[in-house]
């Protein structure tokens, strides 16, 4: 059990690391779950392995332009950046000023020189961003909401996708997916009920079903509709879902410590309100001096985060 894979084992790990079982740690297990949930939070919004960079995209409905905003989905905890809605990064037609640069210009790279090319497109790439410019947006992770500032009547259209730079949390646990799942071996279109896809998966994850199977999200297309990679092995009606999680994070050594760390603060805090006491056999509780070592660990342990394990800030050109 040197490597924790699951929370039972983490938290069984930072209580041993605190000396249990040959002393007897004075923390309710309740506040030993509170302090192992703060750490993970502390892991997912500062350290760079608490985080996946990934392009998540989205189908635009009706439902989208009407209300203007569009769902990102609970792991989603960053967003980075918004793709533009023009055509210059899209396949280009002979009519195209890059088509026809190329063309003549570039028609042999051996005797004619890239330089001017490249002065030319970024010159292009500079036009595009003065009169196209980027996406502007709005985003908060406790909406899970993604509010674009663009015309929505103009600039999308239904069935065309938004693709969206950001960062999901790392979740080490299995996730109990809402609502139930119905579908047959001939399509691969699962219909839900109750259930909140867009708010809670997103494409490409691979979902656990009630009955065994295993899919792969290839799309959603509702929050009770989704398509996925291939086709059911066998029918299914009214099946839950879960999600597994990345059990390897519960070994990280930051979160270890920091959890370790938390954990023996509440436990000085705890005895710091029987602090003085006299004990049976002349023993004498010191909850604040289990506090300050803790708080030092913690200190310690932060500075070496925001020292080397912060992920560098974004570069913006413009």
């Amino acid at each position: 059990m040197a490597k924790p894979a699951t929370r039972q084992q983490f938290k069984d790990y930072c209580l041993r690391r605190l000396g249990h079982p040959v002393i007897e740690i004075n923390v309710d297990d309740d506040q030993v779950e509170d302090r192992i949930d703060d750490s993970l939070q502390f892991f997912h919004d500062y350290h760079f392995d608490g985080t996946e960079k990934i392009y998540m995209k989205h189908q635009i409905t009706q439902a989208d332009i009407d209300r203007k905003w569009i769902y990102c989905p609970d792991p989603v905890i960053f967003v980075t950046s918004v793709m533009p809605f023009d055509d210059s990064n899209s396949s280009i037609n002979m009519f195209d000023l890059r088509y026809q640069l190329r063309l003549h210009d570039l028609y042999d790279f051996t005797s004619v020189s890239y330089v001017s090319y490249e002065i030319t497109m970024q010159h292009i790439s500079t036009l595009n961003l003065l009169f196209s410019g980027k996406p502007q947006y709005r985003f908060n992770r406790h909406q899970n909401k993604l509010f674009l500032d663009i015309d929505w009547t103009r600039d999308v259209q239904p069935g065309e996708y938004v693709v969206v730079e950001c960062y999901r949390a790392m979740q080490p646990e299995t996730i109990n997916l809402t609502g139930t799942l119905t579908g047959t071996t001939s399509s691969n279109v699962l219909t839900g009920t109750a259930t909140t896809f867009d708010a809670e998966v997103l494409e490409n994850d691979i979902i656990t079903l009630s009955d065994g199977q295993e899919v792969q999200i290839k799309k959603i297309n509702s929050p009770t509709e989704i398509q996925i990679v291939g086709s059911l092995s066998a029918n299914i009606s009214g099946v839950t879902m879960s999600k597994a999680g990345t059990s390897d994070v519960w070994n990280d050594r930051f979160l270890k410590q920091y959890g370790t760390a938390k954990i023996k603060y509440q436990w000085g805090s705890n005895l710091s309100k029987f602090a003085g006491i006299q004990m049976p056999g002349g023993v004498t509780l010191d909850g604040p001096r289990i506090m300050e070592e803790a708080q030092r660990e913690l200190d310690k342990i932060e500075e070496e985060m925001q020292s080397y394990n912060v992920l560098p800030s974004e570069m913006f050109y413009g």
